[in-house]
């Protein structure tokens, strides 16, 4: 089973919620894709690297989400979903509003 986890964070540092939603991914399945979706996330990207159980990064690094307005994130996480090669996967999100 593959996992898909948003990151939360502010352009330059993961956000707490993250990690905890890492942790919990960890806890069903080993598959565990992170995204990082913002402006300038060099550093982000840097400190996701870092980060245990994770096997994947996709970085996203474009002025068009350096909001993080829900109705971009959602039209990426669908077009990631749509290219996926397993039919079964989990998206866990620290938070979209």
């Amino acid at each position: 089973m593959s996992i898909l986890v948003i990151a939360e964070h502010d352009n330059t540092n993961l956000k707490a919620a993250t990690l905890n939603t890492v942790a919990a991914a960890k806890e069903i399945g080993s598959d565990i894709t992170l995204l990082v979706a913002g402006a300038d996330i060099a550093s982000v990207t840097s400190e996701a690297q870092q980060l245990n159980g994770v096997t994947k990064i996709l970085a996203c690094d474009d002025n068009l989400y350096k909001n993080f307005l829900a109705e971009e994130l959602s039209n990426l996480v669908v077009s990631l979903a749509a290219r996926r090669d397993q039919p079964s996967c989990y998206t866990l999100a620290c938070r979209i509003c």
